[in-house]
């Protein structure tokens, strides 16, 4: 009875395995979770940004290498697009790409994401570096870090380095326009050729051997590419830096300061030897040296600089005056101070017309009418009548050449003639009826340019009438002619807007 119990229990035993043998081996497994594949995760890929480098300054070389070098080392983030590329663009589409406007148009014209502007000029008596970077999209400021003074071609790379993670943070937000952004279409991979159909024929011919195709033989599709735009053959003026693209006139400039100058009134062939010559500061062999003191201001408005583009733009509204203070002229005698007075002033148009590389140089043509009077005033009502009150009433020419010689000295030179339309006093009945006359007038200016606005200027300015007299017998003086100078010498302080 024990025996066939355990007999019982082995069968039942062996039963239940060949039922549930099956079930475990057909139970699929769970791969083992490990730490290494739990980390492992697709790696998100970084997007390109195309940036370009826009410097200007003295130290403009120093900060495009620098900014140019942190893009380099991030391959990854950043494509560098040549600074010649962005100059060439702005010149094409007349804008100023350091500006919302400017960056927004050469962003769209070469694709790119950013901006990044490096300012080396000089402000005040230190130089200093300003950077910032523009969005592509839009060209608004991205990031402005804090100016770095004082900048030198060492301390460029040092500013750069200080200020590069508020600039990267700015170049991460930066997007470029819509239109350029959106990549080409691929390129489909052309259809293999099918094999041609065999002619049916009587005569049994051999199939040809089919060469067999391996993976390698394959064409793997083309990747999509996006097209950089293909750079435009130069023009002449797309040879300018942009320093000079598109220069929009000023719509004024001028200046105002102290101004030196003399008088040396000097009589030809006097037959009697009564003309008294006049000298106003240092006599030297009859030239008078530029010693007393005068007011002096210039000012030329281009009123429709800011509405128009062309030859209109250019044409412009000027006046100058020059006022004497604190002067006084002696008798013959020396014993009596004359109170004096010495004032000139022009008004007319003048034409800009610029020419060369970057608009670097300009000729000027000027017209005007003026005035230009020297009188002694009397004292108890008397004054010496040996020297005749003159008031030159004028139309005149000039024409000018002004010129930027380098990156702070401009020049300029003018050289005119006037046509005296009277003389006051000197060709009066009483002195030189028949007289005729002319007049030249010429300056030179060296100009220091402090800012963009603000300029020092050393002004060296000479006019010169001369006259024929042609007396007749019987005239109160008897002379072949004269000649009346007034040289100057002027420091002011130029402005242009």
């Amino acid at each position: 009875m024990k025996t066939r119990n355990r007999f019982g229990s082995i069968t039942a035993l062996l039963g239940a395995a060949l039922l549930l043998g099956p079930v475990a081996h057909a139970a699929p497994k769970k791969p083992a979770k490990t730490t290494q594949s739990a980390k492992k995760k697709p790696a998100k890929q970084a997007d390109v940004r195309r940036v370009a480098v826009v410097a200007s300054g003295p130290h403009a070389e120093a900060a495009r290498d620098a900014l140019e070098a942190e893009l380099a080392r991030r391959p990854a983030r950043y494509e560098i697009v040549p600074e010649s590329a962005v100059r060439s663009a702005a010149s094409r589409l007349g804008q100023d790409p350091t500006t919302a406007a400017g960056a927004s148009a050469v962003a769209s014209e070469l694709g790119l994401s950013a901006l990044l502007v490096a300012d080396t000029s000089t402000t005040g008596k230190k130089q200093q570096v300003r950077l910032s970077v523009r969005n592509g999209k839009d060209g608004k400021a991205l990031a402005s870090p804090a100016a770095a003074r004082p900048a030198t071609a060492k301390l460029v790379p040092v500013s750069v380095k200080r200020q590069w993670t508020a600039l990267e943070k700015g170049l991460q937000k930066s997007r470029a326009p819509e239109a350029v952004v959106a990549p080409s279409k691929p390129v489909e991979p052309e259809p293999p050729l099918k094999p041609a159909t065999p002619i049916t024929d009587t005569t049994p011919v051999t199939p040809p051997a089919k060469t067999p195709v391996t993976p390698e033989d394959k064409t793997p599709p083309r990747k999509p590419v996006v097209v950089a735009p293909k750079p435009e053959e130069k023009k002449p003026e797309d040879t300018q830096t942009y320093a000079g693209t598109a220069r929009r006139p000023p719509l004024v400039e001028g200046a105002v300061g102290l101004k030196l100058f003399g008088r040396s009134l000097r009589y030809k062939d006097d037959l009697f030897g009564v003309l008294r010559p006049y000298t106003l500061g240092l006599d030297v062999g009859g030239f008078a040296l530029p010693g007393a003191p005068q007011v002096s201001g210039d000012l030329t408005v281009y009123p429709l600089a800011r509405f128009k583009q062309g030859a209109l733009a250019r044409l412009g509204l000027t006046g100058s005056i020059d006022q004497s203070f604190g002067l006084k002229s002696t008798g013959s005698t020396g014993a009596v101070s004359y109170p004096t007075v010495a004032r000139e002033w022009q008004a007319g148009l003048r034409y800009v017309m610029p020419f060369g590389q970057a608009e670097r140089y300009g000729f000027e043509v000027t017209g005007t009418y003026g005035m230009n009077t020297f009188r002694i005033d009397p004292v108890n009502d008397e004054r010496p009548l040996d020297l005749p009150n003159v008031e030159y009433q004028t139309a005149g020419l000039t024409l000018g050449l002004r010129a930027e010689l380098t990156q702070k000295l401009d020049f300029n030179f003018r050289l005119g003639y006037l046509h005296p339309l009277s003389a006051g006093e000197l060709n009066s009945d009483t002195w030189f009826p028949n007289a005729s006359m002319g007049a030249v007038t010429g300056s030179a200016t060296v100009a220091y340019r402090l800012n963009s606005f603000l300029d020092v200027r050393l002004k060296a300015d000479l006019r010169r009438y001369f006259f024929k007299f042609n007396p007749d017998v019987g005239d109160n003086y008897i002379a072949g002619g004269a000649v009346d100078q007034y040289p100057g010498l002027s420091l002011q302080l130029g402005f242009k807007y």
